[in-house]
């Protein structure tokens, strides 16, 4: 009977699962939203009635649980209320301490992914829907940690070209240049720093903080804080668009589940949630891109043409580099054209319509401001001072000294080092990692134990991934067919290039960012479902199983590292 009655549990998280699959963007949009008002995007702005209703959600995750069971008679009434009555004497002091806690998003961290545990352990029994129950519990911690890492990071932290919203310079300078004026610079952009990149992001960054300001009455502290919401969104939503790219071509178990932890996980993608500049728009549109191209490869027609002029264009809008994928989606409307050479002119007309929309929405800022002020179309501005490497490509790019990796953090010399970064081979891995301002000071004690694991583990990680990408691209058989392999092969080549052609024509430490290269991490997601799928092909080969389990292994610890990490960054900074 018991068996019975937990089936019928089970059966209920289809229509939970058909909602969250109809509407996943607007639904986590929702819950966000919903957030803002509880904590304004920083612990700091968390009152002590808003801890209450965060004490509430913690009490009210156990009882619903135990309030399920009861409604399919797993357990009695009795025992429902006096499990209940129970919960509540250490609910009270947990509260009590959470309450007093100078600490809160490390709070907020643990019962959220307490709840995530407990579903998980809910469903366990549910073979038939493993694969969305774990993904889903994947996608929560996810969340967690980012939102973790949001209300400990206030907006000035581990920045990137942000400036100040006082001040007329960096991109806050431009959001609030928007916020003040209601329209586009009136002068040239490059006459302020960061204003000559195209609006979109600042347009919607700076209709966020005027609606927390005027609509939901937030003081203007605490609405420019609550834009690092508005980033966490987009994280969460590059995080579905991954799973949605890894059902697209059916991967399962395994090779669905790591790939989109490896992804969800990644550190690169924690500190882009709490940053303000446009770098998290564009990932956001660059990724949503390769979607839409997929479905339109499989179904080549006018509807599906439209998403991706719109996506490339809104991409470009937000940040010009999000135009680096246009080689690889022009190889596929290639591939078609050639396999479907009878209906040319069906497909020169989506061509059509395609350029129609994409070329004005993604060019249109940088043909005004070259019409009428002169900006040269690729304008980048210059850096110089202590940045400034003035070496060859070839020894920046070869030299894999030892002095690069103690520490494992980024060297600046502004910082006490004794060099500042020059290789971006080893630059980049750094950076994706901690981003240029994570140092030994930011873990207790300076104890620099657990980032340094985390470092060589990404690295290993790294260069199978890379390995991955070309053994696959000419093996012939591969879930992926030869043009979705070709499709990311291009992306990632012609991303990689045009990152060390940059790299090398503005000369400077801060040119190494991953910030340019965070939409390749989908790609290294569809890498690594293609290893675990190949590698579990083959049950009855043991080097595949053992490489299989050592690979699992390996993705496991390093979602676990990158974690423990942001709670250590956490703690130490968020007093």
């Amino acid at each position: 009977m018991a068996s019975e009655n937990f089936n019928r549990l089970l059966k209920r998280t289809g229509g939970f699962y058909s909602v969250i699959g109809r509407h996943p963007f607007l639904i986590s949009f929702g819950l966000i939203f919903l957030l803002v008002p509880l904590c304004f995007g920083a612990q700091s702005n968390i009152t002590d009635s808003a801890k209450m209703v965060w004490c509430l959600f913690g009490l009210a995750g156990p009882i619903a649980a135990m309030f399920v069971f009861y409604s399919v008679d797993l357990i009695s009434k009795k025992a429902f209320f006096i499990c209940s009555g129970v919960l509540v004497i250490p609910w009270m002091l947990v509260s009590h301490a959470f309450i007093r806690s100078e600490r809160a998003s490390l709070w907020i961290f643990g019962y959220m992914a307490g709840g995530a545990f407990l579903y998980w352990y809910m469903t366990l029994g549910d073979k038939e829907r493993s694969d969305k129950h774990n993904a889903f519990v994947i996608m929560v911690l996810s969340f967690s940690i980012k939102f973790c890492y949001v209300l400990y990071s206030s907006c000035y932290t581990r920045q990137n070209d942000v400036g100040s919203f006082d001040k007329d310079w960096g991109h806050a300078g431009y959001i609030e240049y928007l916020i003040q004026n209601k329209h586009l610079p009136d002068f040239c952009p490059t006459e302020r720093w960061q204003f000559y990149h195209p609006p979109l992001h600042h347009t919607i960054s700076a209709c966020w903080i005027d609606f927390c300001e005027n609509i939901l009455g937030a003081s203007r502290n605490h609405a420019r804080e609550s834009l690092q919401m508005l980033m966490l969104f987009y994280s969460v939503a590059a995080v579905i668009i991954v799973y949605k790219l890894l059902r697209y071509f059916d991967f399962s178990g395994k090779s669905l589940l790591l790939p989109l932890a490896l992804f969800a996980f990644h550190p690169a993608y924690i500190l882009s949630s709490g940053a303000i500049n446009n770098d998290q728009l564009a990932a956001l549109l660059t990724v949503l891109t390769m979607l839409f191209t997929l479905r339109w490869f499989r179904q080549p027609d006018t509807k599906h043409i439209i998403p991706i002029a719109l996506s490339i264009g809104f991409g470009m809008m937000a940040k010009l580099n999000a135009g680096t994928i246009a080689p690889a989606v022009a190889a596929l409307f290639l591939w078609q054209l050639i396999k479907h050479v009878n209906e040319i002119k069906t497909f020169i007309r989506q061509y059509i319509v395609f350029g129609v929309i994409c070329v004005p929405l993604g060019l249109w800022w940088q043909v005004k401001n070259r019409i009428v002020w002169g900006m040269p179309f690729d304008y980048v501005p210059t850096v110089g001072g202590s940045q400034y490497i003035d070496m060859g490509i070839f020894e920046r790019l070869f030299d894999f000294s030892g002095k690069q990796f103690s520490p494992v953090f980024e060297n600046w010399i502004t910082d006490g080092r004794s060099f500042t970064e020059y290789n971006p081979n080893i630059a980049i891995l750094k950076n994706s990692i901690f981003g240029e301002n994570i140092k030994e000071s930011n873990f207790p004690g300076e104890n620099t134990v657990i980032p340094t694991i985390l470092f060589w583990v990404a690295l290993v990680l790294a260069l199978i991934g890379v390995f991955a990408l070309f053994f696959f691209l000419f093996k012939k058989k591969a879930r992926l067919s030869r043009p979705h392999k070709l499709f990311f092969a291009i992306y990632w080549i012609f991303t990689m290039y045009y990152f060390y052609v940059f790299c090398y024509t503005y000369s400077a430490t801060c040119t190494m960012n991953f910030r340019y290269l965070t939409p390749l991490l989908a790609v290294s997601a569809i890498e690594y479902a293609m290893l675990f799928d190949h590698l579990e092909s083959d049950r009855g080969n043991t080097v595949k199983k053992v490489i299989s389990r050592v690979l699992t292994v390996g993705v496991i610890l390093f979602c676990v590292l990158s974690v423990v990490t942001y709670l250590l960054v956490g703690y130490v900074g968020a007093k």
